[in-house]
C-alpha cells in the first residue's frame, strides 16, 4: 500500500475532499454543497463554521475504508478574494466576506482617485476591482470596530490552516495575489501601496510557498476529520491557480478555462506581461518564479445554479427520487432548442463585470422574450450566455499572449458532455477534459506530493497528476452560428451597459416605505 495524500478544496458552491495516491491517482472523493449567505443587498458571506462541519463529513466520507495512518500529507485549496479578519487566538471575527460581496465598492472608487488606477495595477498586477480582497480589507480597517480586535486580516487558507494546526498565520503567494495589494514583480507584499492605505503589514499573514510545510494536525482537529495527529500540513493555494495547475498549466500554450460559482481562464507565463486596458490580471503562479494571466467572470456557474433553485423544483425533486442529477435534466431540455435559443440572449451578470469591459453596476438580464419562448429556450440562453462571457475574456488574452495549443475545461461546469460540445462551439477552439475535472483538488494534492519530497517540483508532479481525457472539437456549422451569436452577445451588453438603467434601477429598487407595500 503506497502512500496518500489528502486534498481539500474549499470552493464557494462547494467543497471536494480528494484522497490521491503520490502515484497521482484519485482513490476516493467526497463533495459538499456551500451555502451563500446575503444579509443586505450586495453582500454575500459564508460560516466558517458550517465550512468546517461540512469539511468534517466530506473527509470521513472520502476516508471511509481506507488505511488514514497512510496520509502523508494534507493540502488545502481556497477561495480568493474572499476575506475573514482572526484574532489573536486564529479565530474568525466575522463570517467569510466572500469575493463576490460589494461592500467594498465606494473604497475601490477611494482607491482609483487616492492612488489611481494605473498606479494600482502596475504595482499589483490586477484591476481596481471589487472581487479581489482589498476593497474588503479597506472596508474592515477604517469602518468595522471588529479592526480593534483584528490581529491578523487573511484569506480563507489563514484561517483554515490555524484550525487544521498551524500555528502561524500565513498564506501562499497565490493566494496573497488576490488578497491585498502585491508587488507583483518581486512577489511580495507592497509596502508603498499599504503605506497609501494606511493599513499595517504585521496585520497581514507571512507569505510562503505553495509547497511549504505550515504544521501538523492537531489533535483536535484530527478528531473532528477522522484522522490521526502529525500529519503534514502543506500550504497549497488559491483555488484559481491550483485549479490551473490541475490541469497541466505549467507551460506556456496550455489555457484553462475553469468553470466554477465564476469563471476563470488562465495562461502560464516565465515572466510579467500587463494589459493595457488595465482588465485582466497578472497573478503570482503556484509554480515559484513564475506567473500567470487570469481573467474572471464574476457568475457563471452560479447563474446556472440560479436558475435551478428558482425555477427547477421539477427537476430537484426528481434528482431526489430517482439520483437524476438536476442541473443534466436543465442541460438536456436546453438540447432540443437550436443555437442562438431562437433569438433569446441572456448576459449573465448578476455581480457585474470585471472585464474584459468592466462595469461593476450592469446586473443579469434576458433580452428577446416574445411568447414563442419557452423554459428551455431560457435554460439555453443562461448556458450560451456563460459560455459567451468566457470566449470574451478568452479572445482578449489571446490577444496579448499568442496562439493556443489546447483549451482544458475544468470545474462543474464541464462535468456535462452537451454543454462541453456548446463550450467548444462557442469558444471556436478544440478543449479538452480532464479525467478528474476537479483541478484545484487536484493542484493541492500536487503541492502536498512535492512538500513531503515525492517530486521534484510542481511540474514534475503535473506529470504525474494531470490525465487528459476526451478532445471535443467544435461543430463548424454551429460555431459560425455562434460567432454571430456572439456579436451580438458584445454588442448588447455594450447597448445595456451604456444605457445607465442599472444605477437608476438600484435608486429605484431601494425598499417602500411600509404603507406603500402592498
Amino acid at each position: 500500500m503506497g502512500r496518500l495524500v489528502l486534498s481539500l478544496d474549499l470552493g464557494t458552491s462547494s467543497l471536494k475532499v480528494g484522497l490521491f495516491g503520490v502515484d497521482g491517482e484519485l482513490r476516493r472523493a467526497a463533495r459538499r454543497e456551500q451555502q451563500l449567505f446575503f444579509p443586505p443587498a450586495d453582500r454575500v458571506e459564508q460560516s466558517p463554521a458550517s465550512t468546517w462541519r461540512a469539511l468534517a463529513e466530506a473527509v470521513r466520507e472520502a476516508t471511509v475504508g481506507e488505511r488514514v495512518e497512510d496520509i502523508a500529507a494534507i493540502a488545502l485549496s481556497t477561495q480568493r478574494g474572499t476575506v475573514v479578519p482572526l484574532s489573536d487566538q486564529g479565530e474568525p471575527l466575522s463570517n467569510l466576506v466572500v469575493w463576490m460581496d460589494k461592500r467594498g465598492v465606494p473604497w475601490v472608487d477611494w482607491l482609483q482617485t487616492a492612488i489611481g488606477t494605473e498606479r494600482y495595477y502596475t504595482a499589483a498586477g490586477h484591476p481596481l476591482v471589487s472581487y479581489t480582497g482589498v476593497s474588503k480589507v479597506l472596508w474592515f480597517r477604517r469602518e468595522s470596530p471588529l479592526w480593534e480586535r483584528t490581529v491578523c486580516i487573511g484569506p480563507p487558507q489563514t484561517l483554515f490552516l490555524r484550525w487544521l494546526g498551524c500555528e502561524d498565520f500565513v498564506c501562499d503567494r497565490s493566494s496573497g495575489t488576490f488578497h491585498f495589494p502585491f508587488d507583483i514583480d518581486r512577489q511580495t507584499w507592497s509596502t508603498s501601496l499599504a503605506a497609501c492605505m494606511d493599513v499595517p503589514l504585521d496585520r497581514l499573514p507571512h507569505l510562503v510557498s505553495s509547497i511549504d510545510i505550515a504544521g501538523q494536525l492537531s489533535a483536535s482537529a484530527a478528531a473532528d476529520l477522522g484522522l490521526q495527529a502529525g500529519i503534514p500540513l502543506a500550504v497549497g493555494g488559491g483555488d484559481g491557480q491550483l485549479a490551473a495547475l490541475g490541469c497541466g498549466v505549467t507551460h506556456p500554450g496550455v489555457v484553462m478555462v475553469n468553470i466554477g460559482t465564476a469563471a476563470g481562464v488562465q495562461i502560464y507565463l516565465p515572466s510579467p506581461i500587463r494589459d493595457p486596458r488595465h482588465t485582466l490580471n497578472l497573478a503570482a503562479h503556484a509554480v515559484a518564479g513564475a506567473w500567470e494571466m487570469e481573467g474572471h467572470t464574476q457568475s457563471s456557474g452560479v447563474a446556472l445554479r440560479w436558475f435551478r433553485d428558482e425555477f427547477g423544483e421539477i427537476e430537484q425533486t426528481a434528482e431526489r427520487e430517482s439520483g437524476l442529477d438536476a442541473y443534466d435534466a436543465l442541460v438536456a431540455q436546453a438540447s432540443n432548442v437550436l443555437p442562438g435559443a431562437e433569438g433569446l440572449l441572456f448576459l449573465p451578470y448578476f455581480n457585474g463585470s470585471a472585464g474584459p469591459m468592466v462595469d461593476l453596476q450592469i446586473r443579469a438580464c434576458i433580452l428577446g422574450m416574445s411568447l414563442a419562448h419557452k423554459r428551455a429556450h431560457v435554460i439555453r440562453a443562461v448556458l450560451e450566455g456563460i459560455s459567451l462571457e468566457i470566449r470574451w475574456m478568452l479572445d482578449a488574452m489571446l490577444a496579448l499572449s499568442g496562439e493556443v495549443e489546447e483549451v482544458r475545461l475544468v470545474g462543474g461546469g464541464a462535468r456535462n458532455d452537451t454543454w462541453n460540445q456548446m463550450h467548444a462551439d462557442i469558444l471556436h477552439h478544440p478543449v479538452r477534459i480532464l479525467q478528474v475535472p476537479d483541478a484545484a483538488m487536484v493542484g493541492a494534492a500536487m503541492c502536498a506530493a512535492v512538500a513531503i519530497g515525492e517530486y521534484a517540483d510542481l511540474t514534475a508532479a503535473a506529470r504525474a497528476f494531470v490525465h487528459p481525457g476526451e478532445r471535443i472539437e467544435p461543430d463548424e456549422a454551429r460555431a459560425a452560428v455562434y460567432e454571430l451569436v456572439n456579436d451580438r452577445f458584445r454588442e448588447a451588453f455594450r447597448l445595456v451597459s451604456n444605457s445607465g438603467l442599472f444605477p437608476w434601477l438600484q435608486t429605484a429598487g431601494d425598499p417602500l416605505p411600509a404603507q406603500a407595500v402592498m
